[in-house]
């Protein structure tokens, strides 16, 4: 998943003062451009905006999405580092099996988007628990906001946790590659030592606490940018080279009279072991192409358009096929990377030669450095969900400082402790589907008019659900593991 957030924006429209309070349209003045209507598929909600008034809602002049953009920018804020996980899911779902579930995660992904466009389209409001206020009451926006606060705590820590192991295979890759075998020695030996890995872990909570107190989220645009490059170099780079991997894997690992050794290409028994790691990986599926709550400001400039709606929709459908073909690549090309043992994250692989691979040493570096721009992305709405809920809407620098320092700290201390990557990317796929499918199932479902028993309220309901119920199991197994040991 880019590593933006997937959420409210400290820069989206404040428009809660029209919450529940339909206005009456006002006479044109003489400049006023001709009405411009939002789409809806009810004439009688239909609302007329004119320039003037525009004004007096407090709708600053919104930028006009388009159809490229808005595809990019669906695909920026799903690629991230989650698609480098995806190989080693292949191997218990069988690689056909794991690019079955993966179109189909995205089929159901693409139907709650529209569900979040459709919402939107029957008011006037372009902020996730703004609209989750008109539509399911206060009380669901204070339960959205919780769970957007904790999904957020959570997707800190696990990108926190990430940089430190990351970083630490480009030191061993890229410095001592004569010294230390492999990862794993580096890590008993030196790197994983407390001396080095807690100094490591306050100075990189310094770093990310400054950078975070930034109060305007428009001044780190530019580390969506960094995002996308660097997962995209990475992904180039294991997708160039897997074809030697997996010669280098037939030479040197494969048997034919050992099964153990065989890749799975079908077999999708191995993902229903006692492990549950079928729930798991379709948790890092959803997680994935999470991208739901950025969806909102997204249609607002679309929702003044002629055939906005239209263009939304043939954006989304767009940017989901985008999205999917690189998850392709990754789970392909990672999963012949290494068919047999592959890596948590398949750009941890070992070099399958004596000498330095820069390349793939360049890309941990890349990754790295683009972790640390990626945590305020995901801080941000953490900070705004906060004041909205508990400080009525003030952000005051004392306040900013404080919980700032103490927010980043607590989750580098966590991460520092907790590290497994894959258990956190399981309980964020838990919490991801409330956000990316529960809320926009309900909110398309009480603001389309009709009661829950018509047939397309009944089948949004159900995915809904079937969705959660995934989340949960997949969540409720990591536990397990967790206190297991």
């Amino acid at each position: 998943m880019t590593e933006n957030p997937p959420h409210l924006t400290e820069g989206s429209l404040n428009q809660s003062n029209l919450v529940g309070h339909p206005f009456k349209p006002m006479a044109p003045s003489p400049d006023s451009k001709e009405p411009e209507v939002p789409p809806n598929n009810d004439p009688k909600n239909k609302v007329t905006i004119y320039k003037d008034q525009q004004e007096v809602m407090n709708v600053p002049n919104i930028k006009k999405s388009t159809i490229f953009g808005t595809t990019f920018m669906i695909t920026n804020i799903c690629l991230g580092t989650t698609i480098f996980t995806f190989a080693v899911r292949a191997k218990s779902f069988g690689l056909f099996w794991m690019l079955f579930f993966c179109f189909l995660v995205a089929i159901i992904n693409y139907w709650s988007i529209m569900r979040c466009v459709y919402a939107s389209s029957r008011c006037t409001l372009d902020d996730y628990s703004e609209i989750t206020e008109k539509f399911l009451g206060k009380r669901s926006r204070f339960i959205l906001n919780i769970i957007l606060i904790v999904y957020s705590y959570a997707s800190l820590m696990c990108f926190i946790a990430l940089i430190f192991p990351l970083f630490g295979r480009f030191v061993q890759s890229g410095f001592y590659r004569n010294d230390y075998r492999d990862y794993d020695h580096f890590l008993d030996e030196k790197w994983g030592k407390p001396y080095i890995k807690f100094p490591f872990f306050i100075g990189l909570a310094f770093v990310l606490s400054l950078i975070c107190l930034i109060k305007d989220i428009n001044k780190l645009n530019f580390s969506a940018y960094i995002g996308v490059a660097a997962c995209g170099y990475a992904l180039f780079v294991v997708m160039v080279q897997c074809n030697s991997y997996y010669h280098h894997y037939k030479d040197t690992v494969y048997k034919e009279d050992d099964d153990s050794t065989h890749p799975n290409w079908f077999n999708l028994g191995d993902a229903f072991t006692k492990d549950l790691i079928f729930f798991k990986g379709i948790a890092n599926l959803i997680f994935a192409y999470a991208c739901q709550s950025g969806i909102f400001p997204i249609y607002a400039g679309f929702k003044f358009q002629e055939n906005g709606l239209k263009k939304m929709r043939i954006g989304t459908i767009l940017g989901t096929i985008l999205t999917t073909i690189l998850h392709i690549i990754s789970i392909v090309c990672g999963f012949l990377t290494d068919p047999v043992n592959p890596e948590d994250l398949i750009i941890y692989r070992k070099n399958k030669g004596s000498g330095k691979d820069i390349a793939m040493v360049l890309a941990r570096l890349f990754v790295s450095f683009s972790l640390i721009f990626t945590v305020p992305g995901y801080y941000f709405p953490l900070r705004l969900s906060v004041i909205n809920s508990f400080t009525g809407g003030k952000l005051t620098n004392k306040f900013n400082i404080i919980f700032t320092f103490i927010s980043i700290f607590c989750c580098a201390l966590i991460s520092a402790i907790y590290d497994k990557i894959l258990n956190y990317l399981n309980y964020i796929g838990f919490i991801s589907v409330f956000i990316s499918f529960l809320f926009p199932a309900l909110m398309s479902i009480y603001s389309s008019g009709k009661p829950i028993t018509y047939w397309r309220n009944m089948l949004d309901l159900i995915l809904a659900l079937i969705m959660c119920a995934i989340g949960l199991v997949a969540c409720v197994a990591t536990i397990i593991d967790d206190v297991k040991g």
